[in-house]
């Protein structure tokens, strides 16, 4: 009896390590499955650095002048990306490259005057917007023949491509406007200001009126706009939801501050000289925000 009563205990206790093994290695397993399952990668925000595209040659939006950017997305993407704990590290994207750069991650975030489209979300995610406009029109600053829509009728209008400006022109009821696309914003300034190809630029009235603020010679027509309104977002690559929710609430505390009005009147200055309501025409409400950040169709 001595010696059963020795064994006894030996027995229970292997089968209760065995036991304890198997329950370990079911956890291990598990734990793998369900990593194997998460198909979000790490956080784009972990390194604290983050890449981000921005244009070059948007005053007032986003512009580069010895080597800085600058311009009102440059200001929202370093006050967003503060508030979760990271900086940008700026990079120039041409406009129609703003969608390829994050599929193909060369760049993490893209903060580049980026419309949110029911076609782009499909591929990425958008936080946003942070400013919303209509698109409008250009002209040099004596020319007086264009006061409103119908007068652009067999007038040559520039725009360039990757834009949903360029889109919204392609449209039949447009067709009577001679529309011609340039490489980029650039080039068509230079078509009205100094080779006098162009009777108009178009594009949206806010990246408009930041050219006015580098060109005192171009002016825009303030009766004439296109198209719905364009909505401003904060673009990233679908799988990283969790990074969009945290950019989307801290933008939508951003928006209904009065810092944005501080940041978007400093950059864009040329905009409440010409429009006394411009915080209700070009601030976003959080509603808009919610219908729009981190999905991929619209809100209903």
């Amino acid at each position: 009896m001595t010696t059963g009563a020795a064994r006894a205990p030996h027995g229970w206790r292997r089968a209760r390590r065995h036991r304890a093994l198997a329950a370990a290695a079911l956890a291990t397993l598990a734990a793998s499955a369900a990593a194997c399952g998460t198909s979000e990668p790490p956080s784009l925000f972990a390194s604290g650095k983050v890449s981000v595209g921005a244009k070059n040659d948007q005053p007032g939006t986003g512009v580069v002048h010895t080597y800085k950017f600058s311009g009102f997305d440059i200001t929202v993407a370093r006050q967003i990306l503060a508030s979760v704990g990271a900086e940008p590290d700026f990079g120039i994207v041409p406009s129609e490259d703003r969608s390829a750069v994050l599929t193909g991650k060369k760049k993490d975030l893209v903060v580049a005057t980026f419309s949110i489209t029911v076609d782009r979300m499909k591929d990425l995610d958008f936080a946003g917007p942070y400013a919303s406009t209509y698109q409008g029109i250009l002209v040099r600053r004596n020319d007086h023949r264009i006061r409103k829509p119908d007068d652009l009728f067999g007038k040559r209008v520039c725009t360039w491509p990757g834009t949903t400006s360029a889109s919204t022109l392609e449209g039949p009821e447009y067709s009577r406007i001679a529309v011609y696309e340039r490489p980029d914003a650039s080039s068509c300034l230079a078509d009205l200001k100094v080779k006098k190809v162009a009777d108009a630029v178009s594009t949206d009235q806010m990246i408009l009126y930041g050219f006015t603020q580098e060109n005192p010679d171009l002016r825009v027509v303030p009766d004439i706009t296109y198209g719905s309104a364009n909505h401003y977002g904060i673009a990233m690559n679908k799988g990283h939801r969790k990074d969009c929710l945290r950019l989307r609430d801290a933008l939508r505390e951003y928006v209904g501050s009065n810092t944005w009005s501080h940041d978007f009147s400093t950059s864009l200055w040329s905009i409440p000289k010409a429009d006394p309501t411009w915080e209700t025409d070009y601030r976003p409400r959080e509603e808009t925000i919610d219908a729009l950040s981190c999905r991929d169709r619209p809100r209903a």
